[in-house]
């Protein structure tokens, strides 16, 4: 009798959780505790970021596979036209090939890969084209052309065994195919259904349509899906979202939709579908950049998005690399904690997650609250009560600065506090409220802030007094985040008057500019470490939610705080992956816990039939 461990090697693995290393994807286990056999299969895929085109274009045709594509066509605004332009790419960066193709258009299609490539159809102009050109890895050349002259056409195959389907001639979508041998077009059994704009992959005598879209005097929107088996075309089941505009890669047994619009205009989704041969299953994830009129290549395991129209009609030279695997990204969360014994906004605060501490706020308070992370109680009160103060360090070990004090005064007073007393301490060297702090309360760091005057004037700690830095901040604001340590700092967002996104990184020495926050807000928070970041909350306006994540590059949003508030309180040395956000105007008493994004992997349950 066959077993399993003689087809694999090893016995059934027991266990009481799913395991999670990634050697566990194809292999069967027991879990116990649920009393299932189970498997971790690869399929679900992301998408990352890739280099950008050198033409901006949309309407592009596209061959190759993920680490070794090509580009070439389509439209470029400016100059505005049809474009010849053909770009290589490397699996990293694209390279413009010296020489473009013979004739400029846009809606063609094309098929094989980066060293041996066909291109077909297409707007020239004013006409519609049947031009066919051959690609040998350097330059294209004229060949025999379609028997219909028309654009956006369904495509699959090889540069010498290739299949035209669909598209528009004139002022009507057909249904026509046509078949290459790597000399001349021959026609064959037409489509089920006439379309243009489809998703096509495959080969010549296995092919895919599906999608697509109608006649512009009266428009229609498909999901149809159809195989063609080198003699007929046979309808399967539909795509779960109907589109057109689409790009589609892999085979006619294992494909993949990108994007595209529903309905035609600059309605467009990321939405990213996975064919079997039987059915279509939505992937969790979609593309990054929603788009339409893009070119592709690759296969359903390892594919590529490139160019194409975002939802303002903007085109577009981002490239976007498709990868499936065993491992699912888990985003991000926040969850409820317990209620703040005293609601206020306008705090100061410190410590991590588990080892909180929120002190002052708005109506100028004194007193503190320490939170162990699942309770607050009372804490010593400060000496001086104010509001719109800043603070950082640890639950035992905080430091508190600036603000306002009674009846609106700006403050420079600096307390210690070492778990039960505050203790006054150096003041700093200018007066300030809406600033940002980072460190610990023997090496802290404060910057921006009002004055009355918006100031970038950055100041540092050595735990006693406060020592002026000739640098200051780029942009100059207040209500800022912050996150990093004294001299690995982070400052995000703020008021300068008007809301600002505006990033910057402190070496100790300088400020640098860096990239921008997707969501420009001030009276936010932040934690972490200056490659590490998280930035959450604040006033766009109105209040929000939005949460970011910064790795020392570049920002990407997470999941939504449940509560929008600004002016609260965080856990200031946290790291990112575990933020804590309390308090908030008007006297919110909500604490909310972060849950930085992990992976899991992706378990499928074994059933008898």
């Amino acid at each position: 009798m066959t077993t399993y461990k003689g087809l694999k090697g090893k016995t059934v693995q027991n266990y009481t959780t799913d395991p999670t290393d990634i050697e566990a994807e194809g292999q069967l286990f027991y879990n116990s505790t649920s009393g299932t056999f189970k498997t971790a299969l690869g399929s679900f895929g992301t998408f990352s970021s890739g280099g950008n085109l050198n033409t901006v274009r949309y309407g592009l045709a596209g061959a190759g596979t993920q680490i070794s594509a090509l580009a070439f066509g389509g439209y470029n605004p400016s100059p505005a036209g049809a474009t010849v332009a053909t770009e290589l790419y490397n699996g990293t960066s694209w390279t413009s090939n010296p020489t473009g193709l013979n004739t400029a258009r846009l809606l063609l299609s094309g098929v094989g890969l980066q060293t041996a490539a066909l291109a077909f159809g297409g707007e020239a102009g004013p006409s519609i084209s049947a031009a066919t050109e051959s690609w040998n890895g350097s330059s294209w050349t004229s060949v025999n052309s379609l028997n219909t002259a028309r654009y956006g056409v369904g495509a699959a195959g090889t540069q010498t065994s290739a299949l035209a389907f669909g598209g528009q001639p004139s002022t009507t979508v057909v249904a026509t195919t046509e078949s290459w041998n790597g000399t001349s077009w021959t026609a064959v059994n037409s489509m089920n259904t006439a379309r243009r704009y489809m998703g096509g992959c495959g080969l010549q005598t296995a092919a895919l349509a599906f999608g697509g879209g109608g006649n512009p005097g009266t428009p229609f929107f498909s999901a149809a899906t159809e195989s063609y088996d080198g003699t007929s075309w046979t309808t399967k089941t539909s795509m779960n979202t109907t589109r057109t505009q689409l790009t589609g890669a892999g085979t006619n047994t294992a494909a993949l939709g990108m994007g595209g619009s529903p309905n035609g205009t600059s309605s467009v989704v990321t939405s990213t579908e996975l064919y079997n041969g039987s059915t279509w299953t939505s992937n969790p994830v979609g593309l990054t950049t929603a788009k339409r009129f893009f070119g592709g290549a690759g296969n359903q395991v390892a594919a590529l998005a490139f160019g194409g129209l975002n939802s303002s009609n903007t085109a577009l030279t981002g490239t976007e690399e498709w990868d499936r695997s065993v491992i699912v990204p888990v985003a991000g969360s926040w969850s409820s904690g317990a209620t703040l014994n005293t609601g206020r906004s306008e705090l100061g605060s410190a410590g991590t997650s588990i080892a909180a501490l929120g002190f002052g706020g708005y109506a100028f308070l004194d007193t503190t609250s320490s939170y162990n992370g699942s309770a607050w109680t009372a804490g010593g009160n400060m000496n001086t009560g104010r509001r719109a103060l800043n603070g950082t360090g640890l639950q035992t070990a905080a430091i508190a600065t600036g603000g306002y004090t009674p009846p609106g005064s700006f403050s420079a007073a600096a307390e210690l506090y070492n778990g039960s007393t505050w203790t006054t301490t150096g003041s700093l060297s200018q007066v300030r409220a809406g600033l940002g702090t980072v460190g610990l309360s023997t090496a802290a760091l404060a910057f921006g802030g009002v004055t009355p005057a918006f100031t970038g004037s950055t100041e540092s700690f050595n735990g006693s007094t406060w020592t002026t830095s000739p640098v200051s901040l780029n942009t100059a604001r207040s209500r800022l985040g912050s996150a990093g340590l004294q001299t690995a700092a982070l400052g995000f967002g703020g008021q300068t008057p008007s809301v600002t996104a505006a990033t910057e990184a402190y070496n100790g020495s300088t400020w640098t500019s860096v990239t921008s926050m997707n969501t420009a807000r001030d009276g936010l928070c932040g934690s972490g470490l200056q490659t590490a970041a998280v930035a959450f909350g604040g006033n766009t306006p109105p209040a929000t939610g939005a949460t970011e994540l910064y790795n020392g590059t570049s920002w990407t949003t997470s999941g939504n705080m449940g509560t929008a508030r600004e002016l609260f309180g965080r856990a200031s040395n946290a790291p990112s992956a575990t933020a804590l956000a309390f308090g908030g105007s008007p006297s919110n008493t909500a604490t909310e816990a972060f849950t930085g994004p992990s992976t899991t992997l992706n378990y499928k349950t074994l059933t008898t039939s």
